[in-house]
């Protein structure tokens, strides 16, 4: 009797605790938002924390003034978002 209930129970708490731990995660965490500005000095640089630029636009998306790109080769321009 004890094995039965236990196989029952047990994989119920996992599927409860799976779905719990779905909604405390957040979106933003799961996005990779690496985008990178050119500094004078240092080069390609991370920024920090992201942006939610798009990659079309027409006004470009600028960090600290620099303007922000997509890839650390800073070839794909991030635009503000209308």
């Amino acid at each position: 009797m004890k094995s039965k209930v236990l196989k029952f129970v047990l994989p119920v708490f996992a599927i409860l605790l799976a779905i719990s731990i779905s909604f405390a995660s957040s979106e933003a965490s799961l996005d990779d938002s690496t985008d990178y500005y050119n500094h004078p000095i240092l080069g390609a640089t991370l920024v920090p924390g992201g942006t939610n630029c798009p990659t079309q636009g027409t006004i470009k998306c600028k960090y600290n003034g620099f303007d922000v790109f997509d890839d650390q080769a800073l070839s794909i321009p991030l635009f503000e978002r209308p």
